[in-house]
């Protein structure tokens, strides 16, 4: 797994490539929760992330219950089918705003290019 952060004004593009498990896991949330900051949008691109297991669930539930006590925002981005339907079949799809590109993400309301 590589994490890559891309700082744009208010938004934070977070881009996950490899798998995120229970291997994995610990390793991005060390770097992930830090960025969570007041007034901050985050932009999770998951487009290279071939793979999400319970643990890697787990993370983006425990952003997503972050985010609105710092009064964030939070978008995932590129979700391949095997993780889109991960997520439709656990019900995590309802958790989260989920658009098809880091793009359409920005149109949506993150400041990011």
């Amino acid at each position: 797994m590589e994490i890559k952060t891309d700082i744009q004004e208010n938004t934070k593009i977070i881009m996950i490539s490899g798998s995120l498990d229970g291997k994995t896991a610990p390793e991005a949330q060390e770097k992930i929760i830090p960025l969570i900051e007041p007034d901050n949008i985050l932009v999770v691109d998951l487009s290279n992330c071939k793979y999400v297991s319970s643990a890697g669930l787990r993370l983006l539930l425990m952003i997503a219950k972050q985010v609105p006590s710092k009064n964030c925002k939070l978008f995932l981005t590129g979700l391949t089918e095997e993780v889109k339907d991960v997520m439709d079949m656990t019900g995590f799809s309802n958790f989260f705003k989920i658009y098809g590109t880091v793009k359409e993400a920005c149109d949506m309301g993150a400041s990011c290019t």
